[in-house]
């Protein structure tokens, strides 16, 4: 059991090491794939409600909660600064390389109760200097007919125009993960 995490953990570092080495740029096989932009059901998650009680799910295009992981429960918080760090919550991680932040922070990120798979790391709106890491297993989700090849991550509801903003995504779908790159935080969720 052990010896599968390790090997699981190595796999998901390489992964990783991959995504940091190739970069985003737009000729970069981690470019978002499909269309610049996604438009978002019009009960729409609500980004600004603080109780994680989101009443959607409705739409198809997200992934839906099969089973929620009782390690899905709760707020994890971390203090993070310059130099960088992981920070975990369940089986889902958010890697922080060296240089991204100037100061030191507070990071939390849960799991919101909700039909929609999602993550939610805050503050929102805290921005990066350079590029950080997702890595959220979606084994919890409803994969019924889901071609695991296409799911992407997509985060930061945009009010103004009701759009969901795609971002970088890779799926290990040995691993049950997804891993998206992103420069803020706000509220993220996966779609197929």
């Amino acid at each position: 059991m052990k010896s599968t995490r390790i090997a699981r953990l190595l796999a998901l570092l390489l992964t990783l090491a991959t995504l940091l080495h190739f970069g985003c740029s737009e000729n970069s096989q981690f470019s978002p794939v499909g269309p610049s932009k996604i438009t978002a059901p019009p009960s729409a998650l609500v980004m600004d409600d603080d109780d994680g009680d989101d009443d959607d799910g409705d739409d198809d295009d997200f992934l839906t909660v099969a089973q929620r992981d009782p390690d899905d429960e709760g707020v994890t918080t971390a203090l993070i600064g310059p130099a960088g760090g992981v920070i975990t919550h369940g089986d889902h991680r958010v890697v922080i390389p060296a240089g991204a932040l100037d100061q030191t922070i507070e990071i939390s990120f849960s799991v919101p109760e909700s039909d929609t798979l999602m993550f939610d790391l805050s503050p929102h709106g805290t921005q990066f200097n350079v590029p950080i890491s997702l890595i959220f297993e979606y084994d919890s989700a409803n994969l019924d007919g889901v071609d695991v090849s296409h799911l992407q991550l997509v985060g930061y509801y945009n009010s103004a125009s009701s759009v969901w903003e795609p971002m970088p995504t890779t799926v290990d779908a040995v691993n049950d993960v997804i891993i998206g790159q992103t420069t803020h935080f706000s509220r993220y969720a996966i779609i197929r």
